[in-house]
């Protein structure tokens, strides 16, 4: 009976979930769609903005792809840092691998994680440092994206860019981002007591909405979980965290403004870092594969806010998706491909090595 009750509660909660996802996946494609036609309503030509992407000479091109590359090589002091042992070009692999295969497909960062856990065990490495690796790299990224919005509406009010009046609605849900990064910064550190009890309050905010039925019974639990052993890691790496995650940012943010510089824009650069500051957040959004369609129109519509050419915002937010997201996918398959080759001939060496090493069987 008791077996009966858990599966029927099971499936309406399930199917309860599904129907949250697809009304929230179609939502923000809504507002991705709103936000196009209120780029073309703002004078955007999409023909002009692919004709001034089509139209940079190669160098140029090779030029974004390096800064592109070097981002990602400066991420991989946050990726060596959380995972003991690892070099910087397993980390630069593990990125392009991961990433290849959630762009691809939605709610694709589990496949991500899967395929760089395999990777990760063929290199000796165990399932409890993979698992630290994963909440401390994942969490640093989370922590960044929730800080960011801050200094960004920061940076706008000093120099001008953005009014007090214009911002005041923008001050609520910054000052709520900075708390939820606050709090999980904590409990990378040890001090998760805060986020514990958050996590209590939601679900009974959850079972309260469910007209009582018991939700997030162990969710708690399951955060501790994931949190044990964390704190010793960041302390210690903490310095060389820290500096790649800024790095990496001071990189994207260069990335975006070249792009920008490329097709004829000289925006100031708060308004730069304001773009990367909504593209970020939006890639939160688990939806659609490396958030393509939010992240696109957030980053054109606040570039139209802060007064940027319609046409050259569009284009200048395309080329750097195409670097970000879309260049990702072709390279991080061609690399994924390569250690799966390397791992092939290196295991019939070594099958190959014990064969000669046997003694020779008597007939």
């Amino acid at each position: 009976m008791t077996g009966v009750a858990v599966e029927h509660d099971a499936a309406p909660s399930a199917s309860g979930a599904r129907r949250w996802r697809i009304a929230l996946a179609i939502a923000i494609l809504a507002a991705a769609v709103w936000a196009a036609g209120r780029a073309s309503a703002a004078g955007a030509s999409w023909p002009r903005a692919f004709a001034l992407i089509g139209g940079l000479p190669w160098v140029q091109i090779l030029g974004l792809g390096v800064l592109w590359i070097l981002g990602l090589y400066v991420h991989t002091i946050v990726l060596a840092s959380s995972l003991p042992g690892l070099s910087r070009r397993r980390a630069l692999t593990l990125n392009l691998t991961g990433s290849a295969v959630s762009n691809v497909l939605p709610l694709g960062g589990l496949a991500g994680t899967a395929l760089n856990l395999t990777m990760t065990a063929s290199w000796g490495h165990s399932r409890l440092d993979f698992a630290r690796f994963v909440v401390v790299s994942k969490a640093c990224d989370i922590v960044a994206k929730l800080f960011m919005p801050a200094v960004a509406l920061a940076a706008l009010l000093a120099t001008g860019a953005l009014t007090t009046t214009r911002a005041a609605p923008w001050a609520i849900p910054v000052a709520g981002a900075v708390v939820a990064g606050a709090l999980l910064l904590w409990a990378l550190c040890g001090r998760a007591t805060a986020l514990l009890h958050v996590v209590g309050l939601a679900a009974h905010a959850c079972s309260w909405a469910t007209r009582g039925r018991v939700v997030g019974t162990t969710w708690a639990a399951g955060v501790r979980a994931l949190l044990e052993g964390t704190d010793v890691l960041v302390r210690r790496r903490r310095v060389a965290l820290a500096l790649g995650m800024a790095g990496y940012w001071l990189a994207q943010g260069a990335l975006l403004w070249c792009c920008l510089t490329a097709v004829g824009l000289r925006p100031p650069a708060a308004v730069v870092f304001a773009g990367l500051v909504v593209e970020r957040a939006m890639t939160l959004l688990p939806i659609t594969p490396g958030g393509t369609g939010p992240a696109e129109a957030g980053m054109v519509t606040i570039l139209l806010a802060l007064g940027v050419d319609p046409t050259g915002a569009l284009a200048g937010v395309l080329l750097f998706r195409s670097f970000v997201f879309a260049a990702e996918i072709p390279v991080g398959a061609a690399v994924g491909l390569g250690w799966w080759v390397t791992r092939r001939l290196s295991a019939r060496r070594d099958s190959a090595g014990r064969r000669r090493g046997a003694p020779p069987v008597c007939a």
